[in-house]
């Protein structure tokens, strides 16, 4: 069980050092947001599942854990949206597809 643990706590560790180093070389801000949407999921529940493989998952620890990573699924995707929608209205001036977009399906 303790090389479990080790394992999932270094695989949290690459994760989140991988989502960094992503989100300092790419430069426009909707590619960078991948990599943020990405450390906010992958990275807690990794950890999450590190915490669930040491303590149980039916302890004050395990479920803490979990529901941890729940809300930072649901509220880093919710933000992710709500950033991206931001940016195309920043960049566009509207929200609404183009006609290229609609063309090809996006």
């Amino acid at each position: 069980m303790t090389v479990a643990f080790h394992v999932l706590v270094w695989l949290a560790v690459a994760v989140e050092l991988t989502c960094c180093v992503g989100f300092a070389v790419l430069r426009p801000a909707i590619d960078r947001l991948h990599f943020a949407g990405a450390a906010t999921v992958l990275g807690p529940a990794l950890v999450a599942a590190a915490i669930c493989c040491r303590e149980g998952l039916f302890t004050t620890n395990g479920l803490n854990a979990v529901a941890t990573v729940l809300l930072l699924a649901l509220l880093g995707g919710a933000l992710s949206i709500a950033t991206a929608r931001a940016i195309r209205l920043s960049d566009r001036g509207t929200l609404e597809s183009s006609q290229a977009e609609r063309e090809r399906g996006a």
